[in-house]
């Protein structure tokens, strides 16, 4: 088979299929789990697609990422072996002991301490993105059928923000602490404007911690504006079981 435009190779898709048959079913569940539009992707940092097409050629499966009928633990483990698999570590019990094993991993070849986002998620965060790409790809199985999965996201990685009238993405269930105290307590910014923790030069945003009582802002309501501040409130339905 040739390309009518000189130059230009021609792929043959029914011998390309013939050839990767046993990761098509999956193609969907890798696509959502390395990073789509409504799944944070951590391919900027060495686990793209690529990566994630050669785990699932190991046969590292994700056939119940987007299965309605499977429960979520069942996803959540799955996906937890094919993404450890992804950044070459021997299989943890956790995404916190993987986090922690390339933390290690990175420390021992230079003396500058790793970003964090080059690190896999802890196991909380970790289990909020699986739930969003749970529900992304049952979205798309079901695109054909005109029947949309019954699949509230408030309960599958997301939260209703009343105010602007949208949905956004929960990093991690309420009540979960971002970093150990005596951390929160090292680090402290000094913003102490009218909107305070609004850019990038807020100390606790670029660290992505979220600002508490110990910073100038106080972290008080109404005026630090540090996305990642933990929200008690009570107004976005996080009072059920995550």
């Amino acid at each position: 088979m040739q390309s009518p435009v000189y130059g230009r190779c021609c792929i043959d898709i029914k011998a390309t299929y013939m050839k990767h048959s046993t990761i098509v079913p999956d193609l969907l569940a890798i696509h959502a789990i390395s990073g789509c539009d409504s799944v944070a992707g951590i391919g900027k940092y060495g686990i793209g697609k690529a990566t994630a097409l050669t785990v699932a050629s190991k046969r590292y499966r994700l056939d119940l990422l987007g299965d309605v009928a499977a429960k979520v633990t069942q996803v959540t483990e799955q996906a937890k072996e094919f993404m450890v698999a992804c950044y070459g570590v021997k299989k943890w019990s956790s995404m916190t002991e993987c986090r922690q094993h390339v933390w290690a991993q990175k420390t021992g070849k230079t003396s500058s301490a790793p970003k964090l986002c080059s690190l896999p998620l802890t196991t909380e965060a970790f289990h909020e993105n699986v739930l969003r790409a749970h529900l992304q790809v049952a979205i798309w199985r079901a695109a054909l059928s005109g029947d949309p999965p019954a699949m509230d996201p408030v309960h599958f990685g997301w939260e209703t923000d009343h105010v602007n009238k949208c949905l956004i993405p929960r990093n991690m269930c309420q009540g979960t602490a971002y970093a150990p105290e005596n951390v929160l307590k090292l680090v402290r910014c000094s913003c102490d404007s009218e909107k305070a923790c609004r850019g990038g030069k807020c100390g606790c945003m670029s660290r992505q911690l979220p600002c508490t009582v110990f910073c100038a802002c106080g972290a008080a309501s109404g005026v630090c504006h540090n996305p990642f501040n933990l929200k008690n409130d009570g107004e976005n339905n996080m009072e059920e079981e995550c």
